[in-house]
């Protein structure tokens, strides 16, 4: 009987097969990191700002909605492997082209479980209700490079003068808004204007701003008109307005400043939508008034088919409503209404008692 052995350097092919299957499992890990953490980033965010202009849109339409919030995705990977070897006994032309010499096998199985919090309860109200905080205007303000469009978002009114999210009959932009607006934002830029806490008072703030050359003391003796803030009898350097969430700040010598809430800017975006004529025209969709400064600059569109260049794109009413690529205004304004709008649901689902959905998902 004649039996056909694997030769030498077959053996150590399979060796090395061999060797390649098992070693394969310490290297998962690493892999599933690469491919999956981007992934499931990715998705969480699409979905996060689908929801958040499908609520813009629904409220649009005086329609109900209701949110979930990803608690947690847990990701169970399996992976088994297998090698094998066939060889022939006898005359080799009883079997020449009939084996597969060497064989292995690789099984990768991802099996992700994701729960849900429903979003809901006196908490996410008060935090979406609620005007923004001096802190976070302060903290905004000193981190964004176009502080002058943050400035015009967040802020309602200054000493009594107003930016209002509507004009109304008869209602005109306040030009006061807009100069004082520029003037705060052209002091940030040249390092002379810096917000400051007051370290004995939290939540206290005040305007910090440096008048040792005269173009930029000029600029402060503007503001302080402007406003109404009474001019200091000497001049000193620098310069301490202090800043209150009030609708007034001059009988306190500083700015009352009014902040906008979060649905406050989705009542502005929601006002930016294309709606359809026929939805106007026959009831379902409500009419807003004439947009202030800022809702002037953003455009959420409308298409019967789903749009090819799309920032966010969510189907409503059998149509797709979206925010294009290159409209950079409306994707900077929804960028920040998606920031604070996670960070009030998250701040509503934190050691939360209600019940969480929880859903495994299997291939």
């Amino acid at each position: 009987m004649h039996v056909n052995r694997p030769t030498g350097r077959r053996a150590s092919i399979v060796a090395l097969l061999v060797s390649c299957l098992l070693a394969s499992c310490t290297v998962v890990g690493p892999n599933a990191i690469r491919s999956g953490r981007l992934a499931y980033n990715e998705a969480i965010t699409e979905t996060n700002n689908q929801q958040i202009l499908k609520m813009v849109i629904q409220s649009r339409y005086q329609e109900t909605t209701n949110l979930l919030s990803v608690a947690s995705v847990t990701a169970n990977v399996s992976v088994a492997t297998s090698a094998g070897i066939q060889a022939g006994f006898g005359d080799s032309s009883d079997y020449d082209g009939n084996l597969v010499p060497f064989s292995g096998g690789f099984i990768y199985e991802e099996n992700p479980t994701i729960s849900y919090t429903p979003v809901a309860g006196a908490t996410y109200m008060r935090r979406v209700m609620s005007p923004l905080p001096i802190t976070s205007l302060a903290q905004i303000a000193g981190s964004m490079n176009n502080v002058n469009l943050y400035y015009q978002i967040l802020v309602s009114s200054v000493n009594g003068i107003y930016n209002p999210d509507f004009l109304f009959a008869g209602e005109s932009d306040d030009p006061r808004f807009d100069r004082i607006v520029t003037i705060m934002s052209e002091l940030t830029r040249a390092h002379r204007l810096h917000w400051a806490q007051d370290p004995q008072r939290p939540g206290t703030f005040a305007l910090v701003i440096d008048q040792s050359e005269p173009q930029y003391a000029e600029r402060v003796r503007e503001l302080r008109e402007l406003t109404g803030i009474p001019a200091k009898g000497r001049a000193t350097n620098p310069d301490v307005i202090p800043v209150a969430l009030a609708w007034h700040g001059i009988p306190a010598g500083g700015l009352g400043i009014t902040t906008r809430s979060v649905l406050d800017l989705m009542e502005i975006l929601a006002g930016a939508i294309d709606v359809p004529p026929a939805d106007l025209a026959n009831g379902v969709a409500e009419q807003y008034p004439r947009p202030g400064r800022v809702g002037r600059a953003l455009r959420v569109r409308y298409a019967d088919a789903k749009p090819e260049q799309a920032y966010i794109a969510v189907e409503v009413h059998e149509g797709w409503y979206y925010i294009d690529s290159s409209d950079l205004m409306t994707k900077r304004f929804f960028r920040l209404l998606s920031s604070l709008f996670t960070s009030s649901m998250a701040d509503a689902t934190q050691n939360s008692a209600t019940p969480v959905l929880t859903v495994p998902v299997s291939r």
